[in-house]
């Protein structure tokens, strides 16, 4: 179901049949993941190149308990939705205008965004990332960090084997920049030099496997 069209959270028809999300208008997660491992190996095997980010709200909690302090009335969880509502505003205004012809803007259905396009420059892709996340730390009350991946359409094995190898590699990219982005946060906790909004680049290890 639709709930909100446009902007559209999809481009060139990615995930165009999926579900959304009623908070953010972005993809529901079961869908879109439903949909990863097809997009994955069409796209690589297609010769064009992959990317894959995952944001994820800094300090939320403190907001919603924030919240809830100077209005009883929200209970603070309203407070959220309505955060997570507005970034996927953000985020779908974000790739309406991007030059992104085939992509997709999806949510685990907590305070993380996903974002997945057909690439032809790992710079360019990142680049639009920084984009998304100073779009989305100007227009919130915090700030959202990203882990990011890219791969390249040669980085992958000639021939794979088994029915669920793509669905196996689609978690093993999302573990990756998923360890990225909470290897940041923690980093983070523990003193590092690392501001909030910041984007990490995960190694996606064992594509030739």
């Amino acid at each position: 179901m639709r709930y909100d069209r446009f902007p559209d959270p999809t481009r060139g028809g990615w995930c165009s049949g999926a579900r959304d999300d009623p908070t953010t208008g972005l993809v529901a997660w079961p869908d879109f993941f439903a949909c990863l491992p097809t997009i994955l190996q069409l796209t690589l095997r297609g010769g064009i190149g992959f990317g894959l980010a995952i944001g994820d709200v800094d300090n939320l909690k403190s907001f919603v308990e924030g919240r809830r302090a100077v209005d009883a009335q929200s209970f603070g969880h309203l407070a959220g939705n309505a955060f997570m509502g507005r970034l996927g505003t953000i985020a779908r205004g974000w790739l309406h205008a991007a030059d992104l012809p085939l992509a997709c803007l999806a949510t685990f259905g907590g305070d993380e965004i996903v974002v997945v396009a057909a690439i032809n420059d790992t710079t360019a892709f990142t680049e639009q990332i920084g984009e998304l996340r100073d779009q989305l730390c100007a227009g919130l009350p915090r700030t959202v960090s990203f882990g990011t991946a890219t791969i390249a359409a040669a980085a992958i094995p000639a021939v794979t084997v088994g029915s669920h190898w793509w669905r196996e590699f689609a978690v093993h990219i999302i573990g990756e920049v998923e360890r990225s982005l909470f290897d940041g946060k923690q980093a983070r906790k523990e003193g590092a030099d690392v501001p909030l909004g910041f984007i990490t680049e995960a190694v996606v290890r064992g594509q030739k496997a």
